[in-house]
């Protein structure tokens, strides 16, 4: 290799994967330390499950759908704002901003815990005191979450500050949703009720960690907030700030192998996707992110490289095998015992406005039943059975961004992988007649289910297409099309198998970030991006990130 392309194929920094975690990482190290990094991604777009797409005129979200605690003064909105160099805005969902249905009745979410916690109160009021309790708990819980995600840290004092966090609160880790609710609640329909955003964990209270699930609720008690413009503007705007530094985005680059010399990790081999099959009508282009041609071999080369693609991705593909990692073989189990989440996105657009429904803007999480144990294990039967689908979850990305210029909803829900196992290796966009008509059915039944509840939503329809696990691990290579990282079940958070989430990996000079190092959803992944970047050489501390975002916001 010339002099030339040497420099050239050398960075400071390297990000694979352009997740929430990795554009945190690169943003604030472009910002804070100068640095030159360079960010790969698989996809033909930035933003792993930031990034948006449009369709004709419509144009969806496709894993942020709702992000809590971005309320104007929050810490979090504070780093988030850093993050994007206070170039993306936030409209706050209509109130109530999430609504449960269920068969005999529905229940409406405010962005307000007092009125959250008296709502509940005068539905059962025989369970008055567990109430309150239960929404202090859920505030330990999900500090009991963070205290254990600082303690894995190898930053001396974030490691301190968790330690010592975990000795004052000891809230269990090896709880279960379903233990926690069975111990303090007697009322079947309360314990549904408190368990209905379930969706935004994918487990049911069976296997869930409690503090999982506390740390989803406790997000959400001041309310839901939507990127205006869409979520894509996230990408969009961290792209500038690592251009700015020298550093790139490189798309269509899928990392196959983490490079090792003399025992540390100095590089990543990529290959070079061929794009030749995209509909490029729908890819930005703009702000040189480099779409590919052809298929071909890259190396890339950096001191400090951090994987955004999750434990099992990092450990168990892009580490060669012949490199000992203690924890391979317990992970690997771990992975098979305990399905992913995964899931089936219808995406619609609609001819006329849909609040002429009465819709608003907020979620609504459509239940056929309380049963949560029955609606999980009924998620992958009623595809191939012909049956009706349990439940679903209805966004309207239109209607929580005040820039859209046509409507559009969202129909989700948790699916298995088994039963698309079968088109696994055909292509994308050209798999088989029978998917396609899988495809159409699955639809038209979901599309069903949700008309059943609200009369009329079918007939407004005039654009749909759908997403199977398939699409999602086409995009992303994760297993099974796993949408939340490892599952948080309690034995992820077993004290023997913490190193799995750790940013600092056993491999000098590779490093994790993302949910996995935290907790699912967009600020938990973004929080990764924290973690990690107090661990990794020459990079921010705990105190340095909170500190610079309280001055970007007086500036």
């Amino acid at each position: 290799m010339s002099g030339k392309q040497l420099a050239r194929n050398e960075y400071d920094l390297i990000l694979i994967g352009s997740g929430m975690g990795a554009l945190t990482v690169a943003s604030l190290m472009s910002q804070l330390r100068n640095k030159r990094v360079l960010v790969l991604e698989r996809h033909f777009k930035a933003g792993g499950f930031t990034h948006d797409f449009k369709r004709k005129q419509f144009h969806w979200d496709v894993g942020l759908h709702y992000v809590g605690e971005m309320e104007s003064g929050s810490q979090m909105r504070g780093i988030f704002d850093l993050v994007t160099a206070n170039h993306v805005q936030w409209n706050k969902m209509p109130e109530p901003f999430e609504k449960f249905v269920y068969p005999e009745f529905s229940f409406n979410v405010y962005g307000d815990e007092k009125r959250y916690i008296a709502d509940l109160i005068k539905l059962f009021p025989q369970e008055k005191s567990s109430i309150r309790q239960y929404f202090r708990d859920v505030k330990k819980a999900a500090g009991a979450l963070i205290n254990d995600s600082m303690a894995k840290s190898s930053s001396l004092p974030v490691k301190l500050l968790g330690s010592a966090g975990k000795l004052w609160n000891r809230f269990p880790l090896n709880l279960t949703v379903k233990d926690y609710l069975d111990k303090h609640f007697q009322d079947p329909t309360l314990k549904a009720l408190l368990v209905s955003q379930w969706g935004d964990y994918g487990l049911p209270p069976s296997i869930c960690a409690f503090v999982q699930h506390a740390t989803i609720v406790q997000h959400y008690l001041s309310g839901g907030y939507y990127p205006v413009g869409g979520a894509g503007e996230i990408a969009a705007s961290v792209t500038k700030i690592v251009e700015k530094s020298g550093g790139k985005f490189l798309l269509n680059r899928e990392v196959t192998e983490v490079l090792i010399e003399d025992g540390s990790a100095v590089g990543v081999r990529v290959r070079k996707l061929n794009a030749q099959n995209v509909n490029t009508k729908n890819v930005n282009t703009k702000d040189n992110l480099d779409i590919a041609s052809s298929s071909a071999k890259e190396e890339y080369y950096a001191p400090v490289i951090v994987s955004n693609v999750g434990a099992a991705n990092t450990y168990l593909k892009l580490i060669p095998r012949d490199y000992p990692i203690p924890f391979r073989d317990s992970l690997q189990r771990f992975i098979k015992q305990y399905s992913p989440t995964t899931n089936l996105t219808v995406y619609l657009g609609f001819s006329e406005d849909p609040r002429k429904l009465g819709f608003k803007g907020e979620n609504h999480w459509i239940y056929s039943s309380i049963d949560h144990e029955k609606i999980y294990e009924h998620r992958g039967s009623w595809i191939n059975d012909n049956a009706k689908p349990l439940n679903v979850y209805l966004s309207f990305p239109s209607l929580k961004d005040p820039k859209a210029e046509n409507h559009t909803a969202e129909i989700i829900v948790d699916s298995d992988y088994e039963p698309f196992v079968q088109w696994k290796n055909q292509p994308w966009l050209h798999r088989d007649d029978t998917y396609q008509q899988l495809k159409q059915r699955l639809m038209d039944r979901l599309i069903d289910f949700v008309d059943k509840y609200y009369p009329g939503f079918a007939d407004t329809i005039i654009y749909k297409e759908l997403s199977t696990p398939l699409t999602n691990e086409h995009f992303t290579a994760h297993h099974q099309g796993a949408i939340y990282g490892l599952p948080a079940v309690c034995d992820r958070f077993d004290p023997q198998n913490s190193a799995w989430t750790t940013p600092k990996t056993p491999l000098p000079g590779l490093y994790l970030t993302g949910s996995d190092v935290c907790s699912s959803g967009i600020v938990g992944a973004m929080m990764g991006g924290v973690f990690t970047l107090s661990d990794i050489p020459g990079g921010i501390s705990f105190p340095e990130v909170f500190a610079s975002a309280a001055k970007s916001k007086s500036k």
